[in-house]
Formats: C-alpha cells, sequence, structure tokens
C-alpha cells in the first residue's frame, strides 16, 4: 500500500465530524456505484488493469452495506493503491469515508473522482450531500445543478437542489423548479412531497397541504408524506389529525432514523393534544440513538426507568439536563417535588448548563449542584455528569420526572415560581429601570441564536412589533442575547424608538443577572427561549408570542402551565404575525391606559 493511503487509516478510524446541516430530505448515497456498468465503458486496452481495482470497490460496498464500514474501507484501499486516478476508488472512498462521518476528508475523494469523470452525475450527487451535511449551501447548490446539467432526469439531484434552495430561504426557486419537474412527471410522489415540504418551511402549511395529499393519493403509503402532514397538522392546530398521520406514517418508515423520528413527532403530538400521560412514555423515543436529534448520557449509576417515586425513596439520583438550555429551565418545573419524594434520608444532585449553577443552587439548597460534561463523539452529543454519579443509585434525564409528576393538566401548581432569583440583583436593577420615568418597563425578546430558514417562521420579525412598540409610556427593555445592533438600530430608524439596553447584564453568561431582571421588568414579551423562560420560572410577568395556537408546551390549554404568571398569543393560522402582534399591542397599550 501506497505512503498516502498507509496515512489514510488514520482519517478512517478518526473521531465523525458533527453535521452543521441535518440535510432534511436529502436522498441516500448510492449503495452500488453502478460498478458493472462503469467496468463496460472502459476502453478495451484500459479494462484488464481496472478489472481487480473495481472487484476490491464492489468488496468494498458489499461490506459497507452490510454495516462493516471499516472492513469495506481496507478493500477501497486497496483499489486507490492499484488506480489512485480513477474516478471508481476515488469515489469508494469517499463514500466511505462519508459513511464514517469524515464528511470533510470525503469531500476530497469526492472532487478527485469528479476531476477524473466529471460526466458521473452520480458524484455529484453525492458531493452535494456532504457539502449540504457541512452547511456549505451554496456549493451544495454548485454540484446538484451540475447533476442536473449532466443527467436532467435524475430525480434526487433535482430534489435535493429544490431542499437546498429551501434551506437558503430561496422559496421561490425552489418552488419553481419542482413545479416545472411536476408538469413533466406529475405521477411522482416525491415531487409532490418536496413541494409541500418547501411551502411548509416558507411559512404556508396550508398551502403545503394540498400537495402532501397529492402525494398520498397517488401512493396512499408513502411514509414521509404522512409524516410531513402530520406536521402540518401541528402548525395549524390540529394534534388529532397529527397523531393519526403518525401512526399511518409508521406503518412503513424508510429506515430506523425515520422511524424514530416520526415516533418523536407523535409525542410531541399526543402532548399537544392533552394526552400527558400517554405522551410522557412515548417521549422516550427522545434518547433513542436513531433518533438524530439525541443526545447520548454516559453515566455510572444505573437510570431510573420504572418512574415509580417509591424507588428514589431515601436514594442519591442524578439528574441531568437535556436538549436546550429553555427546555433544562422548563424541566425543572417539577424539580422540588422530586426532591420531596427523595427525602431527607435522600439526596437530590442536579447536573445543569455550567451558567445556571448560581441560581439553581440558591433554588434547591438542600441539592447537590454541578454541571453536566457535553462533548461530540462519533458525530453524536454525549453528555455525562463525572462528578455527581460517582457513588448515586440512580440517574435520570431531567425530562422523566414529568412523566411521574405531571401525568395530567391538572398536575401543574399554581405557585407563580420554581426558581429564586437573587433578591439584591433583583432590587439593583428595579433601580436602575426607575430611573428611565414613569410607566411599565417591559423586556423584548425577538429571536433565537440559532435561525436559518426552518427555524425563522416562528419568530416574529421586528417589522411586526410596530403595534407594541407604538405604545406611548412603555419603556422597552432590550433582554435579547447575541448580535443586537444593526437591530436596535433598524428599530431606532423605521419606528423611532430607543430600546433600553441594561448596564452591567451580559445577557447571554450572565444568567443569574438575567433572571433577576426578569423579576424586575414589569413584563417580558418574546418568543419560548431561554431568556424568557428564566423569567416565568423566577416569577416575572411574561407574555409569550407564539407562531400558532398549540404547542405541546401548554398541552391543549390557553395557557401556559408551566409559568402561572404568563399569557399566551397566537394569531389565526399559522405565523399570522399581524394579528398575534395586534393583540400583544393593544392589551399593552390596555394596560398602561390602566396604570
Amino acid at each position: 500500500m501506497s505512503t498516502a493511503n498507509t496515512a489514510l487509516i488514520e482519517e478512517f478510524s478518526a473521531e465523525a465530524e458533527t453535521e452543521k446541516n441535518h440535510a432534511r430530505g436529502a436522498s441516500s448515497v448510492s449503495d452500488s456505484m453502478a460498478v458493472d456498468i462503469k467496468l463496460a465503458s472502459i476502453p478495451k486496452e484500459e479494462r484488464a488493469s481496472m478489472r481487480k481495482a473495481l472487484g476490491f470497490v464492489k468488496r468494498a460496498l458489499k461490506l459497507s452495506n452490510g454495516g462493516d464500514h471499516q472492513g469495506g474501507a481496507k478493500y477501497a484501499l486497496k483499489a486507490l493503491d492499484l488506480a489512485p486516478d480513477a474516478a471508481m476508488p476515488n469515489h469508494a472512498v469517499g463514500l466511505l469515508l462519508f459513511r464514517l462521518g469524515r464528511l470533510s476528508k470525503a469531500l476530497e475523494f469526492y472532487e478527485r473522482a469528479w476531476k477524473a469523470d466529471p460526466s458521473d452525475a452520480e458524484i455529484y450527487l453525492n458531493m452535494g450531500i456532504v457539502a449540504w451535511k457541512l452547511d456549505m449551501l451554496e456549493a451544495a447548490e454548485k454540484f446538484y445543478r451540475l447533476c442536473h446539467q449532466v443527467q436532467p432526469e435524475n430525480l434526487d439531484g433535482i430534489i435535493n437542489l429544490a431542499s437546498v434552495l429551501r434551506d437558503q430561504a430561496r422559496f421561490e426557486d425552489a418552488i419553481e423548479i419542482l413545479r416545472l419537474e411536476i408538469f413533466k412527471r406529475p405521477e411522482v410522489v416525491e415531487l409532490w412531497n418536496s413541494l409541500g415540504t418547501v411551502l411548509a418551511d416558507s411559512g404556508d402549511p396550508v398551502g403545503a397541504t394540498p400537495f402532501y395529499l397529492e402525494a398520498l393519493r397517488i401512493k396512499p403509503d408513502f411514509s414521509r408524506a404522512h409524516n410531513n402532514l402530520a406536521n402540518v397538522y401541528e402548525l395549524t392546530g390540529e394534534p388529532v389529525k397529527a397523531v393519526a398521520h403518525f401512526d399511518e406514517a409508521l406503518k412503513n418508515p424508510q429506515d430506523a432514523t425515520d422511524r424514530a423520528t416520526m415516533k418523536h413527532g407523535r409525542s410531541l403530538a399526543l402532548l399537544e393534544t392533552g394526552r400527558l400521560e400517554e405522551g410522557w412514555r412515548a417521549q422516550q423515543i427522545r434518547l433513542d440513538p436513531d433518533h438524530t436529534q439525541a443526545t447520548l448520557f454516559t453515566m455510572k449509576a444505573p437510570r431510573w426507568e420504572s418512574l415509580d417515586l417509591n424507588d428514589i425513596r431515601g436514594k442519591k439520583v442524578v439528574v441531568v439536563g437535556e436538549q436546550g438550555l429553555g427546555d433544562e429551565i422548563l424541566f425543572l418545573n417539577s424539580a422540588h417535588e422530586f426532591a420531596e419524594a427523595i427525602g431527607s434520608d435522600g439526596e437530590l444532585r442536579i447536573a445543569c448548563e455550567k451558567r445556571l449553577i448560581p441560581l439553581i443552587e440558591r433554588s434547591f439548597p438542600n441539592a447537590k449542584v454541578d454541571h453536566h460534561v457535553s462533548a461530540v463523539i462519533e458525530g453524536r452529543n454525549v453528555r455525562a455528569a463525572p462528578t455527581l454519579d460517582e457513588d448515586a443509585d440512580f440517574w435520570t434525564p431531567m425530562g422523566d420526572q414529568l412523566g411521574a409528576l405531571r401525568p395530567t393538566v391538572e398536575s401543574f401548581p399554581t405557585t407563580p415560581s420554581f426558581l429564586t432569583p437573587d433578591a439584591a440583583r433583583v432590587a439593583e436593577f428595579r433601580a436602575e429601570l426607575d430611573a428611565l420615568g414613569p410607566g411599565p418597563k417591559v423586556g423584548m425578546l425577538w429571536k433565537s441564536l440559532r435561525m436559518n430558514a426552518q427555524r425563522q417562521r416562528y419568530f416574529s420579525p421586528l417589522d411586526s412589533w410596530k403595534s407594541i412598540l407604538d405604545t406611548k409610556g412603555a419603556h422597552f427593555i432590550n433582554m435579547q442575547y447575541g448580535e443586537t445592533e444593526e437591530d436596535m438600530a433598524y428599530v431606532r430608524e423605521k419606528f423611532g424608538i430607543d430600546i433600553y439596553t441594561p448596564q452591567n447584564l451580559d445577557l447571554r453568561d450572565d444568567l443569574d443577572g438575567v433572571a433577576a431582571m426578569g423579576v424586575a421588568l414589569d413584563l417580558t414579551i418574546g418568543p419560548m427561549n431561554a431568556s424568557l423562560n428564566l423569567a416565568g420560572a423566577c416569577g416575572g410577568e411574561i407574555w409569550v408570542i407564539s407562531a400558532n395556537r398549540r404547542h405541546w408546551t401548554n398541552f391543549n390549554s390557553d395557557k401556559l402551565l408551566w409559568y402561572p404568571n404568563s399569557q399566551l398569543f397566537w394569531g389565526e393560522g399559522f405565523a399570522n404575525w399581524g394579528d398575534v402582534m395586534g393583540k400583544i399591542g393593544a392589551r399593552l397599550k390596555e394596560r398602561v391606559a390602566s396604570g
């Protein structure tokens, strides 16, 4: 084996890269690569020398398709050693690297294959998927356009091109590509399904519905269309219909990943209907390794799986935060009752986000609190709590408490808070706000740190805030973490309003301060991000902006049961920002007028 290829062995054994984009709707990379067809197309005088190399390629693919990627890699490297400049061995090495999560290195070998054979549409297709997963959307678009140029009838290339344009928020371009293809091939269900997905991501789930229904008319058991239609019904506030379509989708999912994704969607829809006990049980899928968004845990203590509170009485139990920061705060809603279930003879241990430690220690003075440790291993998020579970009797992910303590909507407490802010800082912030003059001090939040074409539809654009910001007598306070200078300048220029930014408060990292400010403010308005959850958990008054009437977090209720000092606002339909923001603006004006 050549020196260069010997060095490649380390690449096949290296840690997988984290995908920056999940490439929703991407076609899978080829399992066959049409080795025999390629061999037949090689000139006779070269065929004998290539036959052995391509034999190694076939063996590599067979092993890899059976799950033995490392074994397949050995034969792919043998093929590369025999024909280092040929397209097929380089393509095979790229494919094996891709399957082992070595995305950047895979792209390098795909490019070598492309240069050796620029007429192979399959190479462009695979290059596009890697670039897409690396969030190199412009490069992915280029590769899919080349695929379409070389092989215009390639369905995967067309659908992936439309999906990449969708992820760039170029919805009109994606729609036009799919519309033209549907005109030529109206019987292809994947095209109807893809067009529905583009419309749903653009913020028009109602407009997406007919396209999913047409896909199901052509192929009634098409699982992905059932899954996507279920997601649409969730957005339009029809969770009972969503559950029914998830059930249909789960009859024949394409693979284990699809199955886990569908089960997770179904669990949220069950919660959305108010079927909490059933929904929490179904939510266990969130930790299944087949679910691509699952956090994996590596703990020494056994997991508390029975959800029987009698089993933890008098025990040392580690509760580990999971998912995002906002969910971690939300899930602490039942932690005081969980501590009571453990009792004074046992010990509650809480592994939380490091920035939450001061707030959690103050809120749970008898608990042992430390931060969890997270890492990316083989492309997956893995979490541990090494300082807390050494001698623990059990550990449990934070969300599992809810299955035991929140089985019905009536089981949520009416006490205004479950976290305790720093009283001295609350007083300090109130003094700072009082200096602004009379009138209510209203905190505002409008986005998430992680914004993409899909997530953006859940967040109200700044233009829609006019009916709120024109409330005379109210002072607006910036509580938005992240880069906000351009947004603040836009509001100043567009509406003539200066939004006040608190002094000496790091809105991203000083979460104890953010919690205190959430209580010092008269009101905070925004979407369900971490800062709004902190304010609500500490008893501050929050008004929640929602893109749709029903969401799993409000369990078919018009209230946000987690936070009694909250009000929910939504508009007719989905993401009808003019309606929802108009309602908030009118309510705020009434409040100011009433003093």
